[in-house]
């Protein structure tokens, strides 16, 4: 009897043990996942407020934790940056750069927009160059006409058959255009020097300017 009552009470000594395991079990489990929770937003938080040092304004740098307004203002006049221990070219020393590692991040460099002084700059850098450019322009017009007027330009005692004398030729007579040229050789044949002045145009000046150098032969 003693034995069967010995055996009763062990068994309930053994499921009461059983039923605080659980339960602390329990307890341990609900506090250890809020926990790792916490945690977890934490990491979120850190990752989605990191300061990108290449876009960061003076305020955002200096909520960093380690950094002043004197360092904001080295990390903005040294970017861009293509990593965060660049910041060294900036005058920050690597044992403060390995403590801001942490929360900061490298963004792409904005593209500077481009300033009324720069464009100032380059017409003014370009000027010199358009200058020459229209200098040489202005010459090599003044070559050609000059070569033209040159080679328009008879020796004294030629004499060109207007009858027979191409445009090209007949252009080089004083005074004779393209225009002027097309008429005469339109208004062949001619008798005698003086027939030319028939074609419009030639009269008065023109004909005097060439009648020493044409011919109807």
């Amino acid at each position: 009897m003693l034995k069967k009552r010995s055996g009763i009470l062990a068994k309930h000594c053994c499921l009461f043990s059983f039923t605080l395991l659980i339960i602390a079990a329990f307890i341990l489990g609900k506090g250890v996942t809020p926990a790792i929770a916490a945690k977890k937003v934490d990491v979120q938080k850190a990752i989605v407020s990191l300061v990108d040092i290449n876009n960061a304004t003076q305020k955002e740098l200096e909520g960093i934790k380690g950094v002043g307004a004197a360092t904001a203002k080295k990390i903005i006049a040294g970017r861009p940056y293509k990593s965060v221990d660049e910041l060294s070219k900036a005058g920050i020393k690597p044992k403060a750069i390995d403590a801001m590692k942490p929360f900061v991040t490298v963004g792409n460099a904005p593209v500077a927009p481009v300033t009324e002084k720069a464009t100032k700059a380059v017409t003014k850098a370009t000027a010199p160059v358009t200058a020459a450019a229209t200098d040489l322009t202005n010459a090599t017009n003044k070559v050609k006409t000059t070569t033209k007027s040159a080679a328009a330009k008879l020796v004294p005692g030629t004499k060109i058959n207007i009858n027979t004398a191409d445009q090209t030729m007949i252009e080089k007579l004083p005074e004779i255009g393209p225009v002027k040229a097309k008429a005469i050789i339109d208004g062949r044949p001619y008798n005698s020097i003086e027939d030319v002045m028939k074609v419009k145009g030639i009269k008065g000046k023109t004909f005097d300017a060439i009648k020493d150098y044409i011919v109807v032969k």
